[in-house]
């Protein structure tokens, strides 16, 4: 046995720069005992082919990792895990030639079955079924098409669902069994403007959340979004903050085809997905990657990407798997049961020879709030019960969850002073496609007088108790049934509360509401208007406290989005107790709706972990998040382009040169040049541009992070960049936001030079607003403040121009200066 524990926006920017006092070393938190870093390479994966598409699902207390083919062999690898960090290889658990070439296998696990999923070469796909998860795998029907990229869902009610890519998105269809795929080819919703694949769904809250991946995986700007919907099958709807995952530069690239999986804690989520690092021998080298999922409400938030060092997942309190050949004798025996482990076998219970219940418990005690696992098997048919206790305190007081074999239902029980008493919501029927006679994954949320219970990830009860359920033993139970146990564990987390111990990473987001102390701290939640929670009514005396993980020290932006209230605040940010910062002190924008976002440019930031302080010093606030980014001063430059080299600048798209003392780019195909420092803030870009023919554009983007080549491989985009872009046209000047897709901000009609002649392009971007000027007006075309919670406040400048040739000349850069 294991116990392991360890208007719009107002933008205030200031210029600050070096920290207060030395750190109060007691404010320190302790540095993780242990950690990992991405990307990560394994003992015997495929050579120069690496660890594509990286499924992992949990089995009995173990993780299970399975990638791609490469596409020159037959055989899908196997690895094996507790804790998703230190993998051993269990080598390959199918060899049939139909796996030469296997694409993304996935694995579900049903009824003492093992389903396996896989395309090989992309060709349609089979299933393979096994007995254990390691295998051997033996194909068990013919190809059933489908594309690529299979993956499945089983919802609530026990149905079954697969997903595939297709030409216009994420198609879906209902499965009778896990072994046939339903005749429909619906249209899920979620597509990416391009080849969407790699989806994967699960269910939260009553929402299904699907990720998926595009455009090609040989892009640097491949990705994730998330979309969700009300239905397992049709409407889902992007996410608002999309791309969840992207890196187009940097330590690694081309992030995606995921799985999502629940960590050793049982509470904290993480999405795996791969890297690209190239072309291998025989097709892409990539490897995994492992990230935590950070929840706000109903906003799925991932906590990187990560390239340096991170604490590694956190463990449970409490855990068992009865591998030895007896019971451990710090277990409680209640009743007359005869209970047994056996190696291979896992805990044996028999209570066929005598009446009523009898519970094996853990010496261990949850806290008040615990999330716990179990794994249930009903060996009697239709006689008897099986199942699991909780929030046990003595034999009258206590918990219990059974399957109820005689009715087929799932029952719940909780006994008060020695008396059963009713509450609502104690019994459901199992699904019928479910079969208690092999194990089954029980896990319990607890949460004061909220229990809810899953089998094999479908919700079956929604309880509400008389009282608390409160702290106790975890254990197994049985009445008149013979039953076998498998791995049991608890965590005193719930509903993703992990993430307030956990270290953020920085540069990154810190949701507020996700404080070390939670809303103990003395706050209350109000929603933030972006489908999240805000930590509200923040007053003097009412501190909230984080701790951060600095990949590098240097200077940062921080960003903090606030609604200051009627008579505004005054806060300050402080690093193990030392202040970081100024003060700030911030009015209310009515006109923003009261949501503003602070910048503090400037501010020092060491490497390692830490904890930040947010202190309310007069007023009061509600915080929503802080943002960390790197912070680079803006430096004045021109070009004059009067040498044939371009150099300080980054070619992304088309084709540029200079002749006769300009810029050029060609009229076959899109371009995109950038230059600068993603650190940079605030400033002003002037450019002299041509004018485009009629269908074309040719401008300037500004605060331009993550681009890619959107024209490559057939993508034939002109959005890969986030930034603002100011075009102009045969009809006048206009502003977009590019976030991989195009949201149209603004436009000017106005009358235009004929194509080919140049006008002077001028942008001002300042805190939240851009101001676009045309030729010497002293007035900007266009004055756009960016109110939305996904504004961006940092990055380099681009020239850019659509379907059409552009001409560029007397670029000038200068920073902008706050007093």
């Amino acid at each position: 046995m294991k116990r392991l524990g360890w208007a719009g926006i107002l933008m205030v920017a200031l210029s600050v720069g070096g920290f207060g006092c030395d750190a109060n070393r007691d404010d320190k938190p302790l540095p993780p005992q242990h950690t990992y870093a991405n990307p990560i390479s394994l003992p015997d994966e495929w050579g120069e082919y690496g660890l594509g598409d990286p499924f992992v699902f949990s089995y009995n207390g173990y993780y299970y990792l399975y990638v791609s083919t490469r596409d020159t062999d037959p055989g899908v690898k196997v690895w094996r895990s507790d804790n998703l960090i230190d993998w051993t290889y269990e080598g390959l658990c199918a060899d049939d030639p139909i796996t030469t070439a296997a694409y993304a296998p996935e694995v579900r696990y049903w009824n003492g079955k093992f389903y396996m999923y896989t395309s090989p070469a992309g060709q349609g796909h089979y299933v393979l079924v096994g007995d254990r998860p390691t295998g051997p795998f033996e194909v068990a029907t013919d190809n059933f098409g489908r594309t690529i990229d299979g993956s499945t869902f089983v919802d609530d009610d026990g149905k079954w669902y697969f997903y595939y890519a297709g030409t216009q998105g994420i198609q879906a269809a209902p499965m009778p069994d896990p072994l046939t795929v339903g005749p429909e080819e619906i249209q899920t919703g979620a597509y990416m403007g391009g080849w969407t694949e790699g989806a994967t769904v699960f269910k939260r809250n009553g929402k299904y959340y699907m990720t998926y991946t595009g455009n090609h995986v040989f892009s640097s700007g491949y990705r994730v979004d998330v979309a969700v919907s009300d239905n397992p099958l049709r409407g889902f709807a992007e996410q608002a903050n999309n791309p969840a995952l992207l890196r187009s530069e940097g330590a690694t690239v081309g992030l995606g085809h995921n799985s999502v999986v629940t960590g050793p804690d049982l509470d904290t989520q993480y999405i795996v997905y791969h890297n690209l690092e190239g072309h291998g021998v025989v097709g892409p080298l990539r490897h995994m990657n492992l990230d935590r999922i950070v929840w706000n409400g109903d906003r799925l938030r991932v906590a990187g990407p990560t390239s340096d060092s991170q604490p590694v997942p956190a463990m449970p309190v409490f855990s068992d798997r009865f591998e030895g050949d007896s019971v451990d004798k710090s277990w409680k025996r209640e009743g007359k049961a005869e209970w047994t482990a056996k190696p291979g076998e896992g805990l044996l219970a028999d209570a066929t020879g005598g009446e009523g219940l009898s519970m094996l418990l853990s010496d261990a005690r949850t806290g008040a709030d615990y999330t716990a696992e179990f794994h249930v098997q009903h060996l009697s048919g239709e006689i008897g019960r099986s199942g699991v206790v909780f929030s046990y305190g003595d034999d009258d007081h206590y918990g219990l969850v059974q399957w109820k074999a005689e009715t087929r239902e799932i029952e719940a029980r909780f006994v008060q002073d020695g008396q059963a008493v009713p509450f609502d919501g104690a019994t459901a029927r199992i699904p019928e496609n479910l079969d208690i006679g092999e194990l089954q994954k029980l896990r319990l949320e607890v949460k004061g007088n909220m229990v809810r219970v899953y089998a094999e990830g479908m919700r079956l009860l929604t309880m509400t108790l008389p009282g608390e359920a409160g702290e106790g033993r975890i254990g197994y139970a049985v009445e008149g049934a013979q039953a076998r146990y498998g791995y049991v564990a608890f965590s005193n987390l719930v509903d993703g509360s992990g993430a307030n111990a956990a270290y953020a990473p920085i540069p990154g987001i810190v949701d507020a509401i996700h404080n070390e102390k939670g809303p103990a701290a003395g706050y209350s939640l109000a929603e933030d208007g972006n489908g999240g929670f805000a930590a509200a009514h923040l007053g003097k005396g009412s501190p909230l406290t984080y701790v951060v993980n600095v990949a590098k020290g240097g200077e940062y932006s921080l960003r903090f989005r606030l609604n200051a209230g009627a008579a505004g605040a005054k806060f300050r940010l402080l690093e193990d107790g030392s202040a970081v910062a100024g003060s700030v002190e911030v009015k209310s924008d009515p006109a923003a709706g009261a949501w503003q976002t602070v910048v503090v440019n400037g501010v020092k930031l060491s490497e390692g972990v830490h904890r930040w302080t947010i202190e309310i010093e007069k007023g009061e606030m509600a915080l929503s998040w802080i943002e960390a980014a790197v912070y680079v001063p803006v430096e004045a430059r021109t070009d004059e382009f009067d040498t044939k080299l371009i150099s300080g600048w980054t070619r992304y798209e088309g084709d540029w040169s200079v002749k006769d003392g300009e810029l050029r780019s060609s009229s076959t195909t899109n371009g995109k040049l950038a230059t600068g420092e993603d650190g940079w803030t605030d400033y002003e870009v002037q450019a002299d541009v041509s004018v485009p023919e009629p269908g074309g554009q040719s401008g300037i983007a500004v605060r331009v992070t993550e681009p890619a080549n959107g024209m490559e491989l057939n993508q034939n985009r002109d959005d890969f960049l986030r930034g603002y872009y100011a075009y102009v046209d045969e009809r006048g000047v206009h502003l977009v936001k590019h976030d991989y897709n195009t949201v149209p901000l603004a436009d000017k009609e106005m009358a235009m030079p004929a194509a080919g002649e140049t006008l002077k392009l001028k942008i001002r971007a300042v805190g939240n607003r851009i101001s676009v000027f045309v030729d010497e007006a002293q007035e900007p075309a266009i004055e756009y403040a960016d109110v939305s919670e996904r504004t961006f406040l940092n990055g380099r400048i681009a020239l850019k121009t659509v379907a059409a040739a552009g001409r560029f000349d007397h670029v000038r850069i200068e920073p902008i200066l706050h007093r």
